[in-house]
């Protein structure tokens, strides 16, 4: 945040926080009407941060109120499943006006706002699955969108963020799922994609896909097994001893690390913790081996902590955490 937030702002921010913490006592809800009534700045202050994200999610109402036919029922179905976080979201954690850099920043640790217009999408620690019209399945990570594209001869899917595992039914027109870095296309059942920043991530667990690299196209067929890393520099086997299957464990709820940088693994958790979490980074360059549980993160870090050379330091009842190196 670049200017300095007059007192009432920061506190309607600290209340913001404590109120969508997923556990309000009876105590903390009092202490916010107390602070609420106590002046009028602290009610002025509220109310800026109480309607502006509604502006921010009407395309994503607009969008799903505008689905029709069979894809539209099953995405609506979809939207279904998550229509109380969207309130929640909606009503509580709408956002702006002078603390629109810090209070959108807390939103954003709900679910990736620039991501609701997409088809699909999950908020944090959400996975979701989803049947498409052909039968097949597809199964979104936390903090994942994509968007359906299904008609006479074509079965599209655009990852737009996160990773998603497909399942795909035999016969009909070719099932493609997109990234900012190509494209993969099924020659077989199953298989976990995931987009990162500098290229995307595709392992195959049943069958085979041929994998497209944009912008040269070079093109892979990869057999079941084994994973690629494709993008601008084109298609690359990966060979670091990780599986596809440990890559897809997000979706029996675990992380599972193969000789990883500590921050890769913190990235992984930032999508199922609604906080924010802090690395230094001499702690993010350790390695780390080992699984851990993506539903419990404080699980996971007091895990982490306990077998690295690390300090883990919770503040603000768990909304924020420091992770730096231990001195050597």
């Amino acid at each position: 945040m670049t200017a300095a937030l007059d007192a009432a702002t920061e506190a309607a921010i600290g209340w913001l926080v404590v109120l969508n913490s997923g556990a309000v006592s009876d105590a903390e809800r009092g202490g916010f009407a107390a602070w609420l009534n106590a002046a009028p700045s602290h009610r002025a202050a509220w109310e800026r941060l109480a309607s502006p994200l509604q502006d921010q999610l009407a395309p994503a109402r607009a969008a799903a109120a505008h689905r029709t036919g069979i894809l539209g029922d099953t995405l609506a179905r979809a939207e279904a499943d998550a229509s109380q976080r969207r309130r929640l979201l909606r009503g509580a954690l709408g956002l702006g006006g002078v603390a629109t850099g810090a209070a959108l920043l807390v939103a954003e640790r709900y679910a990736p706002l620039t991501q609701l217009a997409a088809d699909l999408h999950t908020g944090t620690g959400e996975r979701r699955e989803v049947a498409l019209p052909d039968g097949s399945t597809l199964t979104l990570d936390a903090r994942s969108a994509a968007d359906i594209d299904f008609g006479p001869g074509r079965r599209t899917v655009t990852l737009r963020q996160g990773a998603l595992i497909a399942t795909v039914s035999a016969g009909g027109a070719p099932f493609v799922v997109r990234t900012a870095h190509g494209q993969v296309r099924a020659l077989g059942t199953r298989f976990v994609v995931r987009q990162d920043a500098a290229d995307s991530y595709v392992g195959m667990l049943e069958h085979s896909v041929e994998v497209t690299a944009a912008p040269a196209g070079q093109r892979l067929e990869l057999p079941e097994g084994r994973a690629a890393r494709f993008g601008a520099r084109g298609v690359a086997l990966v060979d670091d001893g990780s599986t596809p299957q440990s890559a897809s464990a997000w979706q029996r709820g675990l992380l599972e690390v193969h000789d990883q940088p500590l921050g890769s693994v913190v990235q992984a958790l930032r999508a199922y913790r609604a906080g924010f979490i802090r690395i230094a980074p001499e702690a993010a360059r350790l390695r780390v081996y080992g699984s851990y549980a993506l539903d419990d993160t404080d699980r996971a870090l007091a895990a982490l902590a306990e077998t690295l050379p690390i300090s883990v330091r919770v503040y603000r009842k768990g909304w924020l955490v420091v992770i730096e190196a231990d001195a050597t």
